[in-house]
C-alpha cells in the first residue's frame, strides 16, 4: 500500500471541494449558460485522475436515473432551458437535463477525487452525511429555482435523504471494488 503524504492529502481534499463547489454553482445557478465550461472541467478531471472515468459513470448512472425517475413521477420540476442543451435535450426522452447529468458526474468524480479520505470516515457519518448533505443541496436547488419541488419541502426533503441513503451507500460500495482491484 503506498504511503499518502497527510498534508497532500488535506490540500488534495480543500482544492477538490473547492473545485466542485464552483462545478455546483456552474451547473445549478448557470445550468445551461455554463455547461460547456462543466464539460471541459469534467474531461479535464479525468485526464488527471486515471480511472476516474470509469468510477464517475458507474456511480452516476444510479443517480441520473433515479432523477429522471423522480421528474417522470413530478416529484421534481425543472423550467424551461434558459439555453439550448449540449448535444441533445435529454428532457425530451424523458431525462433530466444535461446540466444535472454533468453535475451527477462532476459529483461522482469529486467522490473519485478524494476517495482516499472518504475511505478513512467511519460509513455511519458518511451515510448521515450524504443523506443530508444531499437533500440540503436539492433544497440549495430549488432555492436557486433550478428544480421545483411538487410536494411539501418537508417530503421531498424526507424521500430525498431516503434515496441518498441508499446511493450512498452504493457510492461506498463501488468505492470499495475500485480499491479492491488497485491493490
Amino acid at each position: 500500500m503506498e504511503r499518502v503524504n497527510p498534508l497532500a492529502n488535506k490540500l488534495k481534499v480543500i482544492l477538490a471541494g473547492m473545485v466542485f463547489n464552483l462545478y455546483w454553482l456552474l451547473a445549478v445557478w448557470g445550468q445551461y449558460r455554463f455547461v460547456y465550461i462543466l464539460f471541459f472541467i469534467l474531461l479535464v478531471t479525468w485526464f488527471l485522475e486515471a480511472k476516474a472515468w470509469r468510477f464517475s459513470l458507474l456511480a452516476a448512472l444510479p443517480g441520473i436515473v433515479i432523477d429522471s425517475l423522480l421528474k417522470q413521477w413530478n416529484i421534481f420540476e425543472f423550467g424551461v432551458p434558459n439555453r439550448a442543451p449540449l448535444f441533445i435535450d435529454f428532457t425530451t426522452i424523458g431525462l433530466i437535463p444535461t446540466w444535472l447529468m454533468m453535475l451527477w458526474l462532476g459529483f461522482t468524480t469529486f467522490v473519485w477525487s478524494i476517495r482516499d479520505t472518504i475511505t478513512s470516515i467511519s460509513t455511519k457519518w458518511l451515510l448521515v452525511a450524504g443523506s443530508i448533505g444531499s437533500a440540503l443541496s436539492y433544497w440549495s436547488g430549488m432555492k436557486l429555482e433550478a428544480v421545483f419541488f411538487t410536494l411539501p419541502v418537508f417530503d421531498t426533503s424526507l424521500i430525498l435523504m431516503l434515496i441518498w441513503l441508499a446511493l450512498t451507500r452504493y457510492m461506498l460500495w463501488l468505492l470499495s471494488i475500485f480499491n479492491k482491484r488497485a491493490n
